[in-house]
């Protein structure tokens, strides 16, 4: 019984708020520049290019090659636009990092947005995204909304669980907590305030840049905001492929878990152990068992429909996600503390050595 109110009452409490994208708050009449880094991304750049082209004049999109074996720069200039080269990787930095900077060197925008090569907008979602930003002295990170086409990207539905928890921004303490992170693959910031943090290169040992690059404006007094991207920005992380969804989240889990706080990461292990203990348990529980079952799974599809495109058939299988979940990050594990190197697009992302910030 106590299992039972241990599981819900956390769950409850670590996803008390959502992170629903606001309502427009100021008429964007600024230049705006979308720096998209861009290694061997050429099927994924036809998708998102075409969701950000406008007529007018306040946008500018640049996209930086780095270093792409495939038609990625070709892709590009079909559309018109602007490609980087990138400079070769100097020591000390990540890829991805390193090429943030410099396209926000090229960029002309009074604001900037780092956007992923893998999302996509909704129709008007850059124009909403920019809108929703307040501006100098901010930095806002998005979570694209999860579109999924198989059963098997379904089972990313407790992953995106902790990736929120892990910022601080569901729970009911959030308040006085304050901003533990952000998301990776949407900043925004004004370009004044980018360059006077050090842009880029102040985290540029950093694996996970964007959590990083929010802390640490955070720490220097900077309004922090992050949301859903729902109705605005999309992405579609894995194909439809069970191999797939494992290596991806365990690549995820194995670079990032170094860099979760650790207040949130206690928050995450005691909600899990709870859930799973509950679900452990649940067939001598009876009704009482049923009852916490459907409580979890109400207030996980309140939460999982502002991150993907979950169905309520979809949480009512929530105790596998659970333990799909578990495999996945004693995979996770196994890749970090006992493989010498992980690797992405050809570049080492771990064991590397990390200049200082």
């Amino acid at each position: 019984m106590w299992v039972m109110i241990l599981a819900v009452l956390s769950t409850f409490l670590l996803f008390w708020h959502k992170l629903s994208f606001p309502i427009e708050k100021r008429k964007n009449t600024e230049m705006y520049t979308l720096i998209i880094p861009a290694r061997n991304e050429e099927e994924n750049l036809k998708r998102l290019i075409p969701t950000l082209l406008s007529k007018g004049h306040h946008r500018e999109v640049i996209v930086v090659d780095d270093d792409s074996e495939d038609e990625t720069r070709k892709v590009v200039e079909c559309f018109g636009v602007k490609v980087v080269d990138n400079p070769p990787l100097p020591p000390g930095w990540m890829g991805k990092s390193w090429a943030c900077y410099n396209g926000a060197k090229a960029a002309k925008g009074k604001t900037l947005v780092f956007l992923d090569a893998d999302t996509w907008f909704s129709e008007g979602g850059a124009e909403r995204l920019v809108r929703a930003f307040d501006g100098e002295e901010t930095v806002m990170t998005v979570h694209p909304y999860h579109e999924m086409r198989s059963f098997w990207e379904k089972l990313s539905g407790v992953f995106h669980l902790v990736v929120m928890a892990s910022s601080g921004l569901t729970t009911v303490l959030k308040d006085k907590l304050g901003t533990q992170g952000g998301f990776g693959p949407c900043l925004v910031i004004g370009a004044d305030t980018y360059w006077k943090l050090g842009g880029h290169e102040a985290i540029r040992g950093e694996i996970v840049e964007h959590l990083a690059f929010t802390r640490m404006a955070s720490s220097q007094g900077l309004k922090t905001q992050a949301y859903s991207g729902r109705g605005v920005l999309n992405m579609r992380m894995y194909d439809a492929d069970l191999k797939q969804v494992i290596q991806g989240w365990a690549k995820s889990f194995s670079t990032g878990a170094k860099t979760a706080s650790p207040i949130m990461t206690l928050a995450n292990v005691v909600w899990l152990t709870a859930v799973f203990s509950f679900l452990v348990n649940l067939p001598g529980l009876g009704w009482w068992g049923l009852l916490g079952y459907m409580a979890l799974a109400v207030w996980l599809y309140r939460t999982w429909k502002e991150i993907g495109n979950f169905r309520w058939f979809d949480v009512l299988l929530f105790p596998l996600h659970f333990f799909f979940f578990l495999f996945v990050f004693a995979y996770s594990l196994w890749k970090t503390f006992f493989m010498k190197e992980t690797t992405w697009k050809g570049r080492s992302i771990v064991d590397k050595k990390r200049s200082p910030s």
